[in-house]
């Protein structure tokens, strides 16, 4: 199901999970909104499910979100003890 992604689809997905905001993930990735908000829906496509719900203002993760940000933690992980 997620053969697809990218690790910068799933690189930003962490950063907008993580700070519950797109301009945040954006400020953090030296990136602009759209291009964050790009890379999210192409994912979520991916993926085939909400990640994020958005209420007003407010971003929250969604239970696929929740389990693609704990995949998303293994992954960079395993990747910083392998480098």
């Amino acid at each position: 199901m997620m053969k697809n992604a990218t690790l910068r689809q799933l690189k930003v997905f962490e950063a907008v999970a993580r700070n519950l905001s797109y301009t945040r993930a954006a400020e953090e990735l030296y990136l602009t909104q759209p291009t964050v908000s790009i890379q999210l829906k192409q994912l979520t496509e991916i993926v085939g499910q909400p990640l994020l719900e958005q209420v007003g203002k407010r971003v929250f993760l969604t239970d696929t979100g929740r389990e693609l940000l704990k995949v998303c933690r293994d992954i960079f992980d395993g990747l910083s003890r392998f480098e």
